[in-house]
């Protein structure tokens, strides 16, 4: 095989020693989403780890580099509400944490100037707080409006850029999204490397972490609006623990698998879904169908009938139904013939 475009052996691949994590299993260095339901926090969280990266201070247990970072804030009047909060958690001076809340245009010489503007001044992380904003007058649940700016936000991550984006989760029964995914178009969470989902539960926050280079995993926190926090601004760590058992014995992560699919069939039994369950339920349409057919026929016993006609004029689906009357001439209840470029059938006399 040739081996030019960088193709070779897997086996011969030297593995990277660098991590894909710019906070340890928390925001990698491409591309994460913090999502939650509204007044859940998420913007809170992605201040304290803007901060963290900004000021190369640990984070929720995690040690940290110090690193350029921009939030990009971009609902009306929350760059002021920013710089209070971060005031509250006396932020420090040294920060490399910038801000702007400039609104970007639908154009792709703007973005091109902007990404030039981020790359001169070195900027690693981008806060993108939130979707909704950036989008406009767009929808987050149309496919056409959420995917240029997604490409737009990965034009930044081919630049080396990370980028986190907050954005809002569904809830339960709405129309698009639900309570354990981002809200809206499917591609928002194709977009996604890595996922930092912030639920509530009064004075507990939970982040339930997940994604592509790290198992399963809930962390809860205490957040203190006021700023004080013992694991960084506005953060105090609780508690912590996996969630999916990607590190667990074989012979146990079999058995739950098994497990998961006993209670599956059971309840596609339970609920007249079972493979079985359907074949006879077929069976017993297609019974059904030859009876409605013969029924049919019996009104104009020894007319030529159209295969249209009859399925026109019996109920059920037209395919299942032309089943139905190959049936009925392979066992003889009916004739066939051929009219031209129609079927034609009658009773069997």
């Amino acid at each position: 095989m040739s081996y030019d475009f960088g193709i070779k052996k897997l086996a011969e691949v030297t593995p990277s020693n660098e991590t894909p994590f710019l906070i340890e299993g928390l925001v990698h260095r491409t591309a994460t989403m913090i999502y939650g339901r509204p007044k859940a926090g998420k913007s809170f969280v992605a201040l304290s780890a803007a901060m963290a990266l900004g000021e190369g201070t640990e984070w929720l247990g995690r040690e940290v580099e110090q690193r350029t970072t921009l939030l990009w804030a971009l609902d009306p009047g929350q760059e002021d509400e920013t710089l209070q909060r971060f005031k509250t958690a006396n932020g420090s001076d040294t920060s490399h944490l910038y801000i702007t809340g400039v609104r970007p245009e639908d154009t792709d010489e703007w973005w091109a100037e902007f990404t030039d503007i981020l790359l001169a001044n070195g900027v690693d992380v981008l806060i993108v707080d939130n979707l909704s904003a950036l989008l406009g007058r767009g929808s987050y649940n149309n496919d056409s409006d959420v995917r240029p700016a997604l490409g737009r936000l990965q034009a930044l991550l081919n630049e080396d850029i990370a980028v986190v984006l907050v954005h809002h989760a569904g809830k339960f029964n709405e129309e698009q999204g639900s309570q354990k995914s981002p809200m809206g178009s499917t591609a928002i969470e194709a977009w996604g490397r890595h996922f930092v989902q912030v639920t509530d539960d009064q004075e507990l926050r939970i982040l339930r972490v997940y994604g592509n280079n790290t198992p399963e995993k809930e962390l809860g926190i205490a957040l203190n609006f006021n700023g004080e926090g013992d694991d960084g601004a506005f953060v105090t760590l609780i508690g912590e623990e996996e969630t999916v058992a990607m590190s667990a014995e074989h012979d146990e992560l079999v058995a739950r698998a098994k497990a998961r699919w006993d209670s599956r069939k059971d309840k596609q039994k339970k609920q007249g879904r079972s493979p079985e369950q359907k074949a006879k339920a077929d069976r017993n349409r297609g019974t059904d169908h030859a009876s409605q057919i013969k029924a049919y026929m019996s009104k104009s016993p020894g007319d030529w009938i159209k295969q249209g006609t009859i399925t026109a004029s019996v109920p059920g689906n037209s395919a299942v139904l032309k089943s139905a009357l190959d049936a009925m001439v392979g066992n003889g209840s009916l004739e066939t013939k051929t009219q031209g470029r129609s079927n034609l059938y009658r009773l069997a006399s």
